[in-house]
């Protein structure tokens, strides 16, 4: 499956997002993403609307993303890459297929770009879905069924931007849909859950979460390890083991990816009368040199470049 196969069509919303815009498309899912690393390849999304649910393909960027907030509704994730290294809450996904139900409080950490489907909608109440609570799930269905899945995905998103004619009419359309719930149905049916995150991943989350908070009370401060460690109520060990199975990253590293991308969402949205100065040094850069050649490093421009594009309205 590729973007080069698609195009816009009456059926099919076909969009490219930069780092700074990608947060338009996630909104119906409650969530957000933070980049690792801007890149210079645009993200992208294509969306099929139905009468019952949404089929999206989305091309990420690298990025840790929160959330989510699905209620009364389900997020079925499919991968349509070769992709095994991302992970959430700690767990590796491998090449599994994510379910997200409900109010997902999720951690997702993604240290490359990803290629995959999303399909949204109001599950049915019964087998296999009824037995889902929420939260994520981790499938991994057999190789026939997640095939079949992943080809149908492929089909119905060429047919919609191709031949779109094809899903004016309402039994198209219904044909579409059942055709989909089948393939998920059989994709659950076959599939095998994954192990049980060890028992050590809730309590890293939530020693993130409050490491975090911590780093954020008060960002012109650059707490030491061992500062956090202390303030957190755990050992430097146990911190480190922590920010590393959650966000793939030492708590320096996560606390720097944090400072930027917040410096940057104040560059571009922040009061009209900020200055790169006073952003660098609310975020504890007090060495403006150092603090652009990171900057550059992390989003390919300096801070003084987003902060001019900004304000001529890119």
């Amino acid at each position: 499956m590729s973007f080069q196969r698609l195009k816009p069509s009456p059926a099919l919303e076909l969009e490219s997002y930069d780092v700074d815009h990608f947060d338009e498309s996630e909104r119906y899912a409650g969530a957000s993403s933070m980049p690792l690393s801007a890149g210079a390849t645009a993200s992208m999304r294509a969306r099929l609307n139905l009468p019952t649910l949404t089929l999206s393909l989305l091309k990420t960027f690298p990025r840790i993303v929160r959330g989510y907030q699905l209620t009364n509704a389900a997020a079925v994730v499919v991968p349509m890459d070769h992709v095994t290294s991302s992970r959430i809450n700690g767990q590796s996904i491998g090449s599994s297929i994510v379910i997200l139900t409900g109010a997902s409080d999720c951690l997702v950490y993604e240290p490359v770009g990803r290629l995959m489907a999303v399909v949204y909608f109001s599950p049915p109440a019964r087998e296999p879905w009824a037995q889902l609570s929420d939260g994520y799930h981790l499938l991994n269905p057999a190789a026939d069924a997640l095939v079949s899945l992943c080809g149908l995905i492929s089909t119905t998103l060429e047919t919609a931007a191709n031949d779109p004619g094809f899903l004016n009419g309402p039994a198209s359309q219904g044909l579409v849909e059942q055709a989909l719930l089948g393939r998920m149905d059989a994709a659950l049916r076959s599939s095998v859950k994954s192990r049980p995150a060890p028992p050590a991943t809730d309590g890293y989350r939530r020693i993130v979460l409050n490491m975090e908070r911590l780093i954020r009370r008060d960002l012109m401060i650059w707490h030491k390890t061992t500062e956090l460690a202390e303030q957190t109520g755990v050992s430097v060990r146990t911190l480190q083991s922590a920010t590393q199975a959650i966000c793939g990253m030492s708590p320096h590293r996560y606390s720097r990816v944090l400072r930027l991308w917040s410096v940057r969402k104040q560059l571009r949205i922040g009061p009209a009368r900020r200055s790169v100065k006073s952003c660098a040094i609310a975020h504890g850069f007090w060495h403006l040199s150092e603090f652009a050649a990171s900057y550059r490093t992390a989003f390919g421009e300096l801070p003084s470049e987003t902060m001019h594009r900004s304000m001529r309205g890119e």
